[in-house]
């Protein structure tokens, strides 16, 4: 086995495999999160390279946010052509994140255990084979995507983008690994002067794709009407099923009532969702639910679908209402808006839409993916074969005992939280820890070993539950540097320090 070859520094060379870029046609979510995460590398000084399919007219080459994009083969080649790439550079390369939309790239087979592979999956596919390819194709893809996945990746380290997503790996494809929840980030919004409409608004955004199911949202327009007739909906997103979508529009008499705007600017998308009072999500497969989220920045809660990754980032009742069947759709939009028509409640409910959304950040992503790449990689160089264990555990400790602690010493794949402390009360400031793969007995033990203070009067510590995997600012271990004397420097921690 060959020595450590990453650590998230500057100079090295990471390359990530995703089926898609930002420019292509059909970009989403898992290519924002890509370029924000590749981004962040590139300006800390590594060298990514982005290799990815060519849709017709594409460039060859691009610099996009400081990663160099390589496009290469179609929807269908790619695949061979990244593995041949990654063959020829195999000696170049420090670190690599497989993404695995459905179809793996299978990364491993070229580069062998010589290289850290991180497998990123947004969410499983089992279900979407058939809606986009007919048999043979279909059952291949489910078999490459459950099976294929066992087979080339081992244990290879997963990143998925929500708990749900996580459940789906492990009950679905039945993956070996290590699964590690590396959130979307969320990019501060803000519409100076932005108001919400006069008359109840849902606004939506999102590719008019089949899985989406807007046809569920239009098909209960009509009898959310009866109730509220003065309702509109606008939806912004463009996609294959447009067409279709226009259609049931006029069939269901919906022309003066639902706007579907296509594809627009930031700056208009920004504008009318800041004027929604309410967004609403139906996708049947979503890893996470980036424009929801998007929308919650904004002020605005969410109707979703108890779908994966939906149902993670929403919190329902707080952040939105999570819908446990298509059935109860019109209920629930139907008494939402009425619950928003009282601007004390409506203002109190975007209130917590903006807190939650802005636990979120793409800087906490990119050093998500950095610290797994590098804790991956010391698996690798240390044949670790203990037992993957899912379970973490959450301590809660004031930020006096933090201070004592060498956050050096602990994992790349723990991760740490703090907030912000009351400036009059010293002892409000408080430090949460997920460590990863420990239940609360050997959470325990390892902080008598760390010299602090477990009186469950003020150090907390218990299991961690699908929620707590969520929100966190940035990893532990080597990356995080010695934050003792930022903690004893700062008994009321910033919220943004760091």
């Amino acid at each position: 086995m060959s020595g450590r070859r990453f650590r998230g520094g500057s100079g090295e060379h990471v390359v990530w495999l995703n089926f898609k870029d930002g420019e292509h046609p059909l970009a989403g979510g898992a290519e924002e999160y890509m370029h924000q995460v590749t981004a962040r590398m590139a300006a800390a000084g590594q060298r990514v390279t982005v290799v990815t399919s060519r849709p017709k007219g594409a460039a060859r080459t691009a610099n996009i946010g400081g990663a160099t994009v390589r496009r290469m083969g179609n929807a269908y080649t790619v695949y061979l052509r990244a593995l041949l790439w990654l063959l020829r550079h195999r000696r170049s390369i420090d670190a690599i994140v497989d993404t695995c939309n459905g179809i793996p790239f299978f990364s491993p087979l070229a580069v062998g255990r010589r290289v850290p592979v991180v497998v990123l999956i947004h969410h499983v596919h089992q279900t979407m084979f058939a809606q986009h390819f007919r048999f043979p194709l279909a059952q291949i893809g489910r078999w490459i995507e459950r099976v294929g996945n066992r087979v080339v990746y081992g244990e290879r380290t997963i990143a998925v983008v929500s708990p749900s997503s996580r459940t789906e790996v492990r009950r679905v494809l039945g993956l070996r690994g290590p699964v590690f929840v590396s959130a979307n980030g969320q990019a501060p919004l803000s519409v100076p002067g932005a108001r919400r409409a006069e008359a109840p608004r849902i606004v939506c955004v999102g590719r008019l794709a089949a899985h989406k199911r807007w046809d569920l949202l239009l098909r209960a327009m009509p009898r959310v009407a009866e109730l509220i007739p003065d309702v509109e909906l606008h939806l912004l997103g463009d996609g294959p099923c447009r067409a279709e979508l226009t259609a049931l529009v006029g069939e269901l008499g919906l022309r003066r009532r639902v706007t579907l705007h296509g594809r627009v600017g930031d700056d208009e998308r920004n504008r009318l969702l800041a004027s929604g009072w309410l967004t609403v999500c139906t996708s049947e497969v979503e890893g996470w639910g980036l424009a929801v989220t998007e929308a919650m920045s904004l002020g605005v809660p969410a109707v979703v679908l108890a779908s994966p990754g939906l149902r993670d980032s929403v919190r329902n009742r707080s952040t939105g209402w999570i819908v446990a069947r298509p059935a109860h759709l019109v209920g629930q939009l139907t008494s939402a808006l009425i619950e928003l028509e009282d601007p004390a409640a409506a203002a109190l409910w975007a209130r917590r839409c903006r807190a939650w959304a802005g636990r979120f950040t793409w800087d906490a992503t990119a050093d998500r993916i950095t610290a797994l790449l590098a804790a991956e990689d010391a698996r690798r160089v240390d044949a670790d074969r203990r037992a993957v264990c899912d379970l973490s555990t959450v301590v809660d400790l004031p930020v006096r005992l933090a201070a004592r602690i060498d956050f050096t010493g602990l994992r790349g794949v723990d991760q740490v939280d703090w907030e912000t402390g009351d400036p009059g009360d010293p002892e409000s400031g408080r430090v949460r820890i997920l460590l990863a793969g420990f239940d609360e007995t050997d959470a325990t033990a390892l902080l008598h070993r760390l010299g602090v203070d477990t009186d469950p009067a003020v150090t907390w510590v218990r299991l961690a539950r699908p929620a707590d995997l969520l929100g966190w600012k940035r990893a532990a271990g080597p990356r995080a540097g010695d934050l003792r004397p930022f903690f004893a420097d700062h008994r009321a921690v910033p919220a943004h320090s760091g």
